[in-house]
């Protein structure tokens, strides 16, 4: 449940890393980690934490997060005042969790919060216990998401809500690719940019576009594979696209001054934004948020 990027450097995390909305702190070494500047992470994790907050109705709610990763956004929901259980499959993931909870300055007035390992396929809990269930980025990761989502409805009490934060990875358009190519080439000839491409743009969007369909070995769930049972389940209250092409950009961005890297991490999410609300490319993070259907 957690993403590629964790799964590739999870050893690599300094021992005290604390993923804390509240902490926000540099963190140098995390060179291909957005939690290495705050400003980073408040163009990303921390503008999803707000979707998710604005989706939110009702005091002391009992909030189950699958798949909450390093937990920050479960930490947040706990500190609202919810009760919250967040869990992953992650043992060392839990870990970074838990360290960041017992060292919660705001401990004492959050709800109660719960980090356990487990994998939502085969982690059960009573009918009707949760007020929300909460997926932020780990539906599309997910085998056979149909029944993933009918666990979820199972857990819900009578018009609980689901909140959905997802990538949706086929949705990119050749107008989207080419875009990302014109930023992170331009990046790249200033020698602010980690990565390669081609020198050829045609080749390049090709490339992009091919990375993006066709470039991993494991199943991830197309738009539609959530869609349907997303809209089968539960009544939609809320649906909306969101910016996320630049969370790639903003991790292999290699700008050394941090003034001038936050002000053009600001400019290209600016800019997805726009070219999202004119219709001029195929957005991939979207936020659903509905009520509990009778099925």
């Amino acid at each position: 449940m957690v993403d590629a990027f964790l799964r590739r450097t999870l050893t690599q995390y300094p021992l005290d890393f604390t993923p804390d909305l509240r902490r926000l702190k540099p963190w140098p070494s995390l060179k291909d980690s957005l939690w290495r500047q705050p400003y980073l992470i408040e163009l990303t994790y921390a503008d999803n934490f707000r979707r998710v907050e604005d989706s939110i109705r009702g005091r002391n709610l009992k909030i189950l997060e699958v798949g909450c990763g390093t937990g920050f956004m479960s930490l947040e929901l706990a500190r609202m005042g919810h009760d919250v259980v967040g869990i992953d499959p992650n043992d060392k993931i839990i870990r970074i969790a838990r360290r960041t909870m017992e060292t919660d300055p705001y401990g004492k007035s959050r709800g109660d919060l719960r980090y356990e390992i487990a994998d939502f396929n085969k982690w059960s809990d009573d009918p009707g216990t949760y007020d929300v269930v909460l997926f932020s980025r780990v539906l599309h990761d997910l085998l056979h998401p149909g029944k993933i989502l009918s666990r979820a409805h199972h857990l819900l009490k009578k018009g609980g809500r689901l909140i959905c934060l997802e990538y949706a990875y086929d949705r990119i358009d050749r107008r989207a690719a080419t875009w990302l190519y014109q930023i992170r080439r331009a990046l790249e000839l200033t020698g602010w940019y980690s990565s390669h491409l081609p020198v050829d743009p045609r080749e390049g969007v090709d490339g992009i576009m091919n990375d993006a369909l066709y470039g991993r070995k494991e199943h991830i769930n197309k738009f539609e594979e959530m869609r349907h049972p997303l809209e089968q389940l539960f009544h939609g209250e809320h649906f909306s696209w969101h910016c996320y092409y630049c969370w790639d950009v903003f991790r292999e961005m290699r700008i050394p001054d941090q003034r001038r890297e936050k002000a053009l991490a600001g400019l290209f999410n600016g800019m997805e934004q726009l070219l999202i609300d004119s219709l001029e490319i195929q957005p991939a993070l979207f936020h659903f948020m509905g009520t509990k259907a009778t099925v």
